[in-house]
């Protein structure tokens, strides 16, 4: 009995943060997931993680298209498309807006927004059966995105209204 707690407190804490497994399989490569891992309790560490692991994905996907066309594009965005959703959850449950801005969370913004643009400009090359992907996938991240954002800003919020007060 006394053995079964300190197993689920473990559990509880990888669980509440950034969890490999929460993520579809291939979303990270063996280094990222130990880095994540390793980084259980350091929000900003996972952060670029994830940045890092959404900039290899970028990198991937222009190299699949420019050499097999957009037979594998639509696996691949919604794999990033996953990574960008799954990383949120994290962030969200992880931020104290109480906190100033997470400088590693602003730059993972830009690079979704850099990203989201070009998914559009890929999505014009695209063949017709694979817009649908694209608009999903693309109206996904950018809610994402959205709420990146919000995360960022939510500390002026709280201020705001604890002057008004």
């Amino acid at each position: 009995m006394s053995i079964l707690w300190p197993s689920i407190l473990i559990l509880s804490v990888f669980q509440q943060h950034g969890s490999v497994s929460n993520f579809p399989t291939g979303t990270f490569t063996e280094k990222e997931a130990k880095k994540i891992e390793k980084e259980s309790d350091d929000l900003d560490s996972r952060i670029d993680v994830y940045r890092n692991a959404s900039i290899r994905m970028q990198k991937e996907l222009k190299e699949t298209v420019s050499k097999d066309g957009f037979q594998n594009v639509p696996g691949r965005i919604q794999l990033w498309t996953s990574l960008v959703t799954e990383s949120l959850k994290d962030i969200e449950s992880n931020t104290d807006p109480k906190k100033k801005k997470s400088k590693a969370l602003i730059k993972y913004e830009i690079h979704v927004r850099q990203t989201i643009n070009d998914l559009r400009e890929l999505q014009i090359r695209a063949p017709y059966e694979q817009q649908q992907i694209f608009d999903s996938c693309v109206e996904r991240a950018n809610d994402g995105r959205g709420k990146m954002v919000d995360i960022l800003f939510q500390p002026e919020k709280v201020l705001e209204e604890e002057v008004e007060r």
